[in-house]
């Protein structure tokens, strides 16, 4: 693993060059020999308030022997407390169990006196916590005052009063130790991340030596486990220290070939639990560099897509809050949040902060040496420390917001596939908009209008018989190649179409490029489906919708000024076909997708696909009931033409923004709920225009419109979400050849009914249709979709199977 602290981290040399010495897997301990006096002296305030400095002993033995010295003798204090302590609370028949601190060693810090220690934490028994107070108290210590209103794991920390003042020295020998006693390993109520087998850790506890007596302490698998959460906790705070993850890359390190430990350290700890020490385990790895044993790197790999985005955005950057004002680490415990409430609740917490600090000065001068001017002294070094806080959340903000915004776009990013993908669609459907639009009024100036739907009727079938060998070529090709090749193909066939006059070429052509655009038909979902995780895909079917909507709108206008800028019409239908052919430049850069093996199944056999294609076949009849018959409609009810086209397109811009609206609605129903309620929607459109109340169904017309094209991204989800990826190319193909086949019955049959029994009486028959569709759509998918859904997730090979 490269040591990211060489280059790009956003560090000054000196903090950069003490974190590359230390790196696990490459260390530069070069860069520390490189740097200046004043560089070095960066370095050591560094190293010293991340309690790292004895740890560059070996790097750097002339500039950390005195600090090593008096940290020698503050282990013998250490130690000399320990046993004092243990000795006290046995005495008083209190249990107890000693945290980090001497416990560590060896199995996190090779030896105790490289680590640096400024107090002892100790854990007691809720019921017992407060007689172990009372006990430590007796031994000349007193909690530390103002310190009752911050949300801790322990009692507020208890100090002897012994007159020492800060003097600027990290390994001060005369700097007392504190003692914590913790009741609780994990504060789920402040961190809003449940941990329930911290519960466990007391039952678990083992006898270990310690300062050299025996001494409860935590299991090993345990004491792995609250070491990363201490990390975490103080990560999600902002307020971890490089020494925390440090100790934590050498457990890791020198534990990483231990299979019997890891199997049961997998086996005492919950998902739950594995998924909190896994964040801490990603931290130190990128940090440190240290190795993981396949077990916690299978941790590391299962955390949600939107914990991987942040640390490739800021797996470093904490490193940096002294600085820099940022919060970063929000976003990353935010990923970790299922609940929208407790989210919000962290927000708040992290950037409007609703207590001041405790007490930063003479917390060790006795009451009784308080003189009235060391009390100002006090107040006005208590003064500017609140100050520089404020500062420091106001300066934070707008980092932080600009953090915030760069992990919801890495986390909600489409991929470079996808916007290729797109890119190669805009081209190719904008030039067959102008194509479209001008290729009539061609044919018009050659033909009669019977001629017309001759060509329409022959595009038509071929529509429809290519539909299913559509699925062949893209299994035989591939998806790009199958890609390219319509692309390339639309454009010679473009080309021909506009130089040919003959009537039985015409057609032919006609048929031909029917087939040509089956292919595309068919190809579009599963391509978009290939481009992005799934859940990532009615934001992606939801932005691609909408994208070729607003296409259409612009195709639109070109496609009617086009003859008056190149002189006529043939040359702007020849234009249209070059300009469609630029579309394989985007479509070659798209990831070759390998052909399926000989003897595999094209098309889906599966009883979802049947519950899904009798609900959107009815679905279809209801629409393409109306559809071909807008204009039409509008006319009965004597619009003129010119408002016909405005409605049109005001229709249009509506549908633009509601498919991109759809993600939303799909998140907070769900999908197929989602789809149901744009189903039921879309019948009372229908039903709102089968009443023709006048000026009034222009705006039932919107709805109608835009309710339909709202649920495309997520019939277009479902369907590429339910079969396994070989299949979606037949299951497309068995998609729009429903939908192909029942819009023609629909457009068929409304033109006899329409003729016979009015707008009325039809458009009510299509809004029931619709209506059926989308209860068929409840009953059918609903519950056994989220039933296969869960399934897929805990079983891959059954996704593939169950299609």
């Amino acid at each position: 693993m490269p040591n990211p602290w060489v280059s790009g981290a956003k560090l000054p040399r000196g903090p950069a060059a003490v974190l590359a010495a230390l790196h696990l897997a490459d260390p530069r301990a070069d860069l520390l020999a490189s740097l200046t006096e004043r560089e070095w002296k960066e370095a050591l305030d560094f190293s010293n308030r991340s309690q790292l400095t004895i740890s560059l002993h070996a790097f750097a033995p002339e500039r950390t022997a005195g600090d090593l010295r008096n940290n020698r003798e503050r282990l013998r204090l250490t130690e000399e407390l320990y046993r004092a302590l243990a000795a006290h609370l046995r005495e008083s028949g209190i249990e107890f169990l000693a945290l980090k601190g001497l416990t560590q060693c060896p199995d996190f810090i090779a030896r105790p006196e490289i680590r640096a220690q400024y107090d002892i934490d100790l854990f007691v028994p809720r019921e017992q916590v407060m007689a172990a107070a009372e006990a430590v108290q007796s031994l000349g210590f007193q909690p530390l005052e103002d310190m009752e209103r911050f949300p801790t794991d322990h009692l507020p920390a208890l100090i002897r009063k012994t007159g020492w003042e800060w003097r600027g020295d990290f390994y001060d020998t005369e700097m007392p130790l504190a003692v914590e006693l913790h009741f609780r390993f994990w504060n789920e109520q402040v961190e809003k991340l449940a941990v329930p087998d911290v519960e466990e850790f007391w039952s678990r506890r083992v006898i270990r030596t310690v300062a050299g007596i025996a001494m409860p302490a935590l299991s090993r698998a345990d004491a792995l486990g609250y070491t990363a959460l201490h990390l975490l906790r103080h990560l999600l705070r902002g307020s971890e220290r490089p020494f925390h993850v440090y100790e934590l890359a050498c457990f890791l390190n020198a534990h990483a070939a231990d299979e019997e430990f890891w199997d049961a350290w997998r086996a005492l700890h919950s998902p739950q639990f594995r998924r909190c020490q896994a964040v801490a385990f990603r931290l130190a790895a990128e940090w440190f560099g240290c190795a993981l044993g396949t077990v916690a790197q299978e941790e590391v790999d299962q955390l949600p897509a939107a914990t991987q985005a942040w640390f490739e955005a800021f797996g470093t950057s904490t490193a940096n809050r002294l600085f820099a004002a940022s919060k970063p680490e929000l976003w990353l415990h935010l990923s970790l949040l299922d609940s929208r409430r407790d989210a919000w609740s962290v927000v708040r917490r992290r950037l409007l902060p609703a207590s001041l600090p405790g007490a930063v000065d003479a917390i060790y001068i006795p009451e009784s040496e308080m003189k009235w001017h060391r009390r100002a002294l006090k107040g006005a070094r208590y003064a500017a420390y609140v100050a520089t806080r404020l500062q420091h959340h106001v300066a934070a903000l707008a980092p932080t917001l600009r953090c915030g915004a760069l992990w919801w776009w890495k986390t909600n990013a489409l991929g470079t596939q996808f916007w290729t993908f797109l890119a190669a669609a805009v081209l190719y459907n904008f030039a067959l908009f102008v194509f479209v639009l001008l290729y009539n009024l061609h044919l018009m100036d050659l033909f009669r209008e019977d001629f017309l739907g001759v060509v329409s009727s022959a595009g038509t079938v071929g529509c429809v018989l290519g539909t299913l060998p559509a699925a062949a070529i893209v299994r035989r090709f591939g998806l790009r190649s199958g890609l390219v090749g319509v692309i390339a193909g639309t454009a010679v066939l473009s080309a021909l179409r506009t130089v040919v006059d003959s009537r039985s070429a015409l057609a032919g052509l006609a048929f031909i490029n029917g087939i040509n655009f089956s292919v595309w038909a068919v190809l579009m979902a599963p391509t978009i489906a290939g481009a992005v995780e799934e859940k990532r895909r009615p934001t992606a079917f939801s932005v691609f919708f909408a994208v070729m909507f607003a296409v259409g709108i612009a195709g639109g206008w070109v496609g009617g000024k086009l003859p008056l800028w190149v002189h006529g019409k043939q040359p702007a239908l020849l234009l249209a076909a070059a300009l469609g052919a630029l579309a394989i430049l985007p479509a070659l850069r798209l990831r070759p997708t390998a052909a399926a093996p000989e003897g595999s199944r094209i098309y889906p056999r599966s009883p979802f696909l049947l519950r899904y294609l009798i609900p959107f076949a009815l679905w279809n009849l209801a629409t393409g009931s109306f559809n071909p018959f807008f204009n039409a409609y509008f006319a009965r009810l004597r619009f003129p033409v010119e408002r016909i086209g405005l409605i049109f397109s005001g229709s249009q811009l509506t549908q633009v923004v509601t498919v991109l609206l759809a993600p939303l609605v799909f998140r907070k129903a769900g999908l197929v709920n989602g789809i149901v309620w744009m189903m039921a929607a879309t019948a009372c459109g229908l039903g709102g225009l089968a009443a023709q109340p006048g000026a009034a169904a222009v705006l039932a017309y919107v709805a109608y419109m835009a309710f339909q094209w709202m649920s495309e991204p997520g019939l277009s989800t479902l369907l590429m979400n339910q079969v396994a990826e070989r299949e979606r190319g037949g299951a497309s193909a068995l998609n729009y050849l429903v939908a192909f086949s029942a819009q023609a019955l629909a457009a068929w049959g409304s033109g006899a009914l329409l003729a016979r029994f009015g707008y009325g009486a039809v458009l009510a028959g299509a809004a029931g249709l619709a209506l059926a569709a989308a209860g068929l759509f409840q009953v059918l998918l609903g519950h056994r979709n989220s039933e296969g859904s869960l399934r897929r997730a805990r079983d891959p090979e059954a996704a593939a199977s169950s299609s």
